[in-house]
């Protein structure tokens, strides 16, 4: 039975063409994708669909297909059907079979190349695309900087362009054009989203400018796709839960693959053009990456104008939230994670004190950044949050650590599901099974979960499944309760692990790095299909750890996400979150417990940020005092042109090519041909005579249409040029040819009234223009009342923490607590 969004989906793809199907987790975007093909497939829109599918979906996927088309001629390639003599039989078999849809993963799709020809035509217009970039750099006189960046993205190309043509020479397979495929459905999309980016913009934090070759490979399918459909927007279908996995700016990536006549319609389709709309770059003070100290540094971190860019993305976008569809699944006991909060054990603070102590010899700079750095740190940290025994393997194990509270909690939870055999999801990104080769978190979990009762046979690590068919195996066994806890990275066990039928809990041993990877790491659970009523998710976190701020962030970050997926309209901008490293001042914070320290690391943050924008808005205030200083009497000067020009054109007289007539040393010449002879005259004389004087000649030579018609020849080799005089100087282009000095004549004539036109307008611009600025400088700062309150706050804190004392004092401080902690 499918939901209402599901058949709406589908008649969107048939209707509109290239989708984004951006549903929830769980929402049944599998079977949307499998109906739309068909329904495309009957209706006569395409011939051959492909799936293309990550690898350890492959039998999954096809199972669904299956069931819901049981006559279906489906073709199934698996990775294995690409290795040696069976990848010309698999291509021969996709490009003369009439299959109702090819399923194949994202690694063998991969291998299937575009001919040479079609990825060289595209590698050479973007080495195109560049080359402009350079000289509009060069002649713009802007810094060296850029211009060597963009050359070294030239020469990135260039090698890419050789080696495409290497390749020509060796491989005489069959390329992607040749299958006859013409409508892509590409599932678990954002594995794509590191696509090449073409920006100006190379030292703006939060704009990965990675490119990888699987992305490049897509888009030239998805390219190739459209352009047999008469270059329309048609052909391709993406479906993902996380669109944006990690920062705003993946939004645009997505509208380049989907929307990109839409993107090239709005003159979008570079991304420094959709930024300048759609983002601004915030400069901030912040810690420099080895801790040295502090910089100003430009981040690419908010986004205006949400809505119009909703508006557009949505075009394409097909976004379901959990909120909007209400679907079927269990209920999170207690409405939200449990946190479990466990305390830090004496070695850990000590520990962390160390920390502290190692991110301040970074910030002081007396450590090389390869030899250690802020993100060195925080992984330390987090790793020791974990577990202690991850940095110090002969470590106790701590009684009261994440461990030790994780073992009691799924041990709990087995017995309690006992009746209908529940399973358990355990996530864990911080360690991998060694064998017994040195510590492992996934070792430890399991000896002790076995050591408190739970057969061997009923936990299984998800690394040990290598192949796909080891994995469908696996999760079938877990579906059917023989595994009862399965433990696995986000990574391994996140995406496409449709495990959910008898899942009863599911726990967090560490926080991962984005919000999109908590998002894949719950929709294990909380999904349709699952028989459990209601279930439980756990979050660990060590008090005094890493553990708060990362989940403090990925939240901030997530909510971030789904405010502008979910289209608010009352939403004009949004600040970005970059999750990274901590600053010095966060370990500190961290470190010391004192949540009035915490309170203080976040005011100096925020407060750093708001003198930053209040230092950037009171130069830009001098500057719009300046220029009002300066526009009056730039519009009193353009209202006397104005007057002058309207003046010039009412004294035009209109001359016609045919019934030209002008007045030459006091005789008249009339038509366009005795005109053209007596004005090429003029030119040769003035040529000649410039020649032997060797000085400039300017001087009036006759009347023409109501002006003075005069002429201007200049030394050197240029061509002398006329031009009409009245209250103000009319120009004509410089030819040499009679038929060409009567064309440029009457041009001249005729540009009267568009100086005329293009003064008022400016007029109008300037006049406009200081309007607004008067308004803008009587506007105040837009965060005073709040950089006043935080500056007050400062001091208090400062006070109340006595760190408003000599530096000396200060440090005195510091020492106890390193001390007293120890």
């Amino acid at each position: 039975m499918l939901h209402p969004h599901q058949l709406d989906s589908v008649w969107r793809i048939v209707q509109s063409g290239n989708t984004g199907l951006f549903h929830v987790v769980g929402a049944g975007k599998t079977a949307v994708c499998v109906i739309a093909g068909m329904e495309l497939r009957r209706l006569g829109f395409v011939n051959k669909p492909c799936h293309v599918v990550p690898n350890h979906m492959l039998a999954q996927y096809l199972a669904e297909f299956v069931r819901l088309y049981p006559n279906a001629s489906v073709l199934m390639a698996s990775k294995e059907d690409l290795e040696g003599d069976r990848r010309r039989e698999l291509v021969s078999r996709i490009a003369t079979g009439d299959w109702d849809a090819v399923v194949i993963t994202h690694s063998s799709f991969e291998r299937i190349r575009m001919s040479p020809r079609f990825s060289e035509r595209f590698i050479k217009e973007i080495i195109h695309e560049i080359e402009m970039a350079v000289r509009a750099e060069k002649s713009n006189d802007r810094s060296n900087r850029i211009v060597k960046q963009l050359e070294a993205m030239k020469k990135n190309w260039a090698v890419r362009l050789e080696k495409l043509s290497a390749d020509q020479k060796k491989d005489d397979l069959v390329s992607w054009e040749l299958l006859g495929i013409d409508a892509l459905f590409v599932d678990e999309a954002h594995l794509h989203k590191n696509l090449y980016r073409f920006t100006k913009m190379t030292r703006v934090a939060g704009l990965p400018l990675t490119s990888s070759e699987r992305a490049f490979d897509l888009f030239l399918k998805t390219r190739y796709t459209m352009q047999l459909h008469g270059h329309a927007q048609r052909g391709v279908v993406f479906s993902t839960a996380t669109p944006v996995a990690n920062t705003m700016a993946e939004i645009h990536t997505m509208m380049r693959y989907l929307q990109p006549n839409r993107l090239q319609e709005l003159g979008l389709q570079q991304f420094d053009a959709w930024a300048a709309t759609f983002g601004e770059s915030v400069t901030a003070l912040e810690i420099a990456p080895d801790g040295s100290g502090y910089r100003m540094h430009t981040r690419f971190a908010r986004f205006i104008n949400v809505p119009e860019l909703m508006a557009v993305f949505g075009e394409v976008a097909d976004i379901r939230t959990a909120e909007m569809l209400d679907l079927p699944v269990p209920k999170l006991r207690g409405g939200k994670p449990r946190i479990v909060a466990c305390p830090a054990s004496p070695s850990l603070k000590a520990f962390v004190q160390t920390l502290v102590q190692r991110a301040e010899v970074v910030r002081n700079g007396d450590v090389k950044p390869n030899e250690d750095n802020m993100l060195a740190i925080t992984t330390d940290g987090r790793k020791a949050a974990l577990d202690f025994r991850l940095v110090a393997p002969l470590a106790f194990f701590d009684e009261n650590g994440k461990m030790a509270a994780c073992v009691r909690e799924v041990h709990a939870i087995w017995q309690r599901t006992t009746d209908f055999r529940g399973v358990q999801l355990v996530f864990c990104d911080l360690s991998s099974p060694k064998g017994g080769k040195s510590f492992s978190v996934y070792d430890d979990l399991r000896d002790r979960l076995i050591g408190a009762g739970i057969p061997e046979k009923e936990i299984a690590f998800v690394h040990d499944a290598e192949t796909d068919v080891q994995k469908a195996t696996l999760f079938k066994a877990v579906r059917e309760g023989r595994v009862r806890v399965l433990l696995g990275s986000t990574a391994k066990m996140g995406v496409g692990t449709n495990v959910q039928t008898l899942l009863a809990a599911l726990h967090h041993l560490d926080a991962p790095w984005r919000p999109c990877d908590v998002e894949q790491r719950e929709g294990r659970i909380l999904r349709q299909g699952n028989e459990c009523e209601e279930v439980e998710v756990f979050r660990y976190v060590t008090e005094g750890s890493f553990d708060s701020y990362m989940w403090q962030t990925l939240e901030t970050k997530a909510r971030f996400i789904a405010q502008v997926m979910k289209g608010d309209q009352g939403i004009r901008s949004l600040e970005d979150v970059e999750l990274a490293a901590l600053s010095y001042a966060e370990v500190k914070a961290l470190a010391s417990g004192n949540p009035l320290v915490i309170e203080k690391a976040g005011v100096d943050a925020e407060v750093a940020k708001l003198s930053t924008l209040f230092s950037v808005w009171r130069n830009q205030r001098y500057a719009n005092e300046s220029e009002v200083g300066r526009l009056p009497m730039m519009i009193e000067a353009l209202e006397k042109k104005v007057a002058l020009y309207a003046q010039d054109a009412a004294r035009i007289e209109p001359q016609t090519l045919q019934g030209i007539a002008m007045e030459l040393a006091g005789r008249k010449v009339v038509g366009p041909d005795a005109v053209g002879e007596a004005l090429r005259g003029l030119v040769k004389a003035a040529r000649e005579e410039v020649r032997t004087a060797s000085r400039m000649i300017e001087r009036i030579v006759g009347r023409f249409g109501g002006f003075d018609l005069g002429m201007l020849a200049a030394r050197g080799d240029q061509t002398p040029s006329l031009y009409l005089a009245g209250h103000c100087l009319y120009n004509a282009e410089p030819y040499q040819t009679g038929p060409a000095l009567v064309a440029t004549l009457l041009g001249a004539l005729e540009s009267v009234g568009k100086h005329h036109a293009d003064a008022e307008i400016q007029l109008e611009t300037r006049r406009k223009r200081l309007e607004d600025l008067r308004l803008e400088l009587a506007r105040s700062f837009e965060h005073e009342g709040r950089l006043t309150d935080l500056l007050v706050r400062q001091r208090e804190l400062l006070k109340q923490l006595d760190l408003d004392k000599d530096e000396a004092g200060s440090t005195k401080v510091d020492a106890d607590e390193a001390r007293q902690a120890a």
